[in-house]
């Protein structure tokens, strides 16, 4: 019976998912400060706005720009609690996807790193000997004894 119910549950968010890839997204009513409500669709974040996206992340103003496909300036006319409705369904929509980003992103940050460090490794090496042959080479005799013109 356990089986069944969450069998059930999964078929049900297969399909919840499916139908906002299909739609672009999920529809919701926002309250603006003034008291006025607007339908507004919270989308997936378009590929083209990805980066910007992830490199400002933390600032929830661009994230409710970005999720309803509006001006900057038009999240500060919302209602703050329509804000984290919109973050919220926002993140609910896109969560997948950007995990799915970030190990790519992860992945390839780290091979990059694993190439850059390996020429460090290789110029240090190369200084190393440089510095070797540098200190070990034969000093030349320098005599301090000759006799002064006085």
């Amino acid at each position: 019976m356990e089986v069944l119910k969450k069998i059930e549950e999964e078929d049900e968010k297969k399909t919840r998912e499916d139908m906002i890839t299909i739609t672009g997204g999920v529809e919701m009513d926002v309250r603006h400060t003034d008291g006025s409500v607007e339908r507004v669709k919270v989308r997936q974040i378009p590929a083209t706005k990805l980066e910007e996206f992830m490199t400002k992340v933390a600032n929830e103003a661009v994230s409710v720009s970005i999720y309803c496909d509006r001006p900057l300036e038009w999240a500060d006319t919302l209602d703050l609690s329509s804000i984290g409705e919109i973050c919220n369904k926002g993140m609910e929509i896109n969560e997948s996807f950007l995990n799915a980003w970030c190990l790519r992103r992860a992945k390839w940050t780290e091979m990059l790193n694993v190439g850059v460090i390996a020429e460090l490794q290789r110029k240090l090496t190369t200084l190393q000997e440089v510095l070797a042959s540098v200190t070990s080479a034969q000093k030349l005799p320098i005599s301090t004894g000759s006799p002064q013109n006085r």
